[in-house]
């Protein structure tokens, strides 16, 4: 799934009041400004869909979670010890 068609996946949860999305609850909570995703988006790391994917967005995930920067919408599951951080 690339980033437009990801994109309008969460505006459909944004029109539907659709509580699946974290992005789409915290647009509608906060009465954000939403679009396309060329002008609100920005790709933090580019990598092939898969595994590689999956740690890379872990460890950004654990990283916003330690610097307080998550939406509040947004939760982690379990946090992983090897990128964990002390304070």
């Amino acid at each position: 799934m690339n980033f437009n068609v990801s994109t309008l996946k969460h505006i459909r949860y944004i029109i539907s009041n659709n509580p699946q999305s974290a992005y789409a609850m915290h647009i509608l909570q906060n009465r954000h400004e939403y679009g396309p995703a060329i002008e609100t988006l920005q790709l933090i790391k580019a990598c092939t869909k898969g595994t590689r994917m999956s740690c890379w967005e872990n460890l950004y995930m654990q990283t916003f979670h330690n610097h307080g920067t998550m939406i509040t919408e947004q939760q982690i599951g379990d946090l992983n010890p090897p990128l964990q951080c002390n304070k």
